[in-house]
């Protein structure tokens, strides 16, 4: 029994490769409502309460907008798109806070955004051709997957961009360097038995492992959650990338540092926890250091080239952030 491959690569039009004599037939398909999912990414969402806890200390309030149709396809997007990205908001905690109707002549004393949110990219092509139906079990990595569509003898392309650009709703203004903008292309081929994913985007790393990709429909709750984490991250300051394994923020990093060197003791010794906790090391968040805590620093100083102590140095802190 062949496998279904599930990989992760840069997808373009000359993968959707068909057999026989006459030219393909592409045409953009009928897209309908997308199902309510968990990814394995729907862990990052729940983790960004905690991060915006122990970096930042405030919740944040967001106000999202519908999700405007900036693309060519003629009115054929996925039909919840807007409640997608609502629900990813809401999904994450006490520390996020969304909110149904804003007065913006007499704001709220907390800080809130505004998030304007657009599609601007949508591709759901189909070519026609020989090949075998290719719904059933994936694999990547060794770890299996289930898919949820039928090839139904063609191969397929599906692509879809995502942005956000954040507003400051007291001065009018899109918050400078928060913007996020990501991309995702799916193929399905049919002749070639392979369902291939490409996440593009400085915010979603290209090696991670959709373990769990249930065909189009969790692709898109993928794309959403990934934009979102990184949204939030850029506009709370908290290390986004170590939930999506995608390109390290400097100026993120920079701030972060700046703030460690002020903090009290018992705010580093919360931070170096909670980073150490990320990596499976076995430590609780706390305020205060422990026996476990110390062997934990000394053992991560020790593999990463540091001197053997539990000094709470800023070395080890951009470390843990992967600077």
């Amino acid at each position: 029994k062949m496998k279904k491959i599930i990989k992760l690569s840069v997808v373009t039009m000359g993968l959707l490769l068909v057999t026989g004599c006459t030219p393909p037939k592409v045409e953009l398909a009928e897209f309908g409502k997308i199902d309510d999912i968990k990814t394995d990414y729907t862990q990052a969402l729940r983790n960004i309460d905690t991060m915006i806890a122990v970096f930042n200390g405030k919740p944040v309030g967001v106000y999202i907008k519908p999700i405007a149709d900036r693309t060519a396809s003629g009115g054929k997007l996925p039909r919840d798109i807007s409640t997608v990205v609502k629900k990813s908001f809401n999904s994450i905690g006490s520390n996020v806070k969304t909110m149904f109707t804003i007065n913006t002549k007499k704001p709220p004393k907390n800080k809130f955004y505004i998030i304007d949110g657009a599609i601007t990219e949508f591709d759901l092509l189909k070519v026609a051709g020989s090949g075998r139906d290719v719904a059933g079990q994936g694999t990547y990595n060794n770890q299996k997957g289930s898919v949820d569509f039928g090839m139904d003898q063609e191969d397929k392309l599906t692509k879809l961009a995502i942005t956000f650009n954040p507003q400051d709703p007291r001065t009018g203004n899109y918050v400078p360097n928060a913007s996020t903008s990501n991309r995702i292309e799916i193929n399905q081929k049919s002749a070639g038995n392979e369902f291939a994913i490409s996440i593009l985007g400085s915010g979603i790393g290209l090696d991670n492992a959709v373990t769990k990709a249930q065909g189009i429909h969790s692709s898109i709750n993928i794309l959403v959650e990934l934009s979102v984490v990184e949204l939030l991250g850029k506009l709370t300051k908290y290390p986004y990338w170590l939930l999506t394994r995608g390109e390290v923020n400097n100026d993120i990093v920079s701030h972060l540092s700046t703030h460690f060197i002020r903090d009290k003791l018992s705010k580093k010794i919360q931070k170096v926890s909670y980073l150490l906790s990320l990596r499976g090391s076995g430590v609780q968040i706390t305020t205060m250091m422990n026996s476990n805590l110390k062997q934990a620093i000394i053992n991560y100083k020790t593999a990463h080239g540091m001197p053997a102590n539990d000094i709470l140095s800023g070395r080890l802190y951009r470390s843990l952030l992967g600077a």
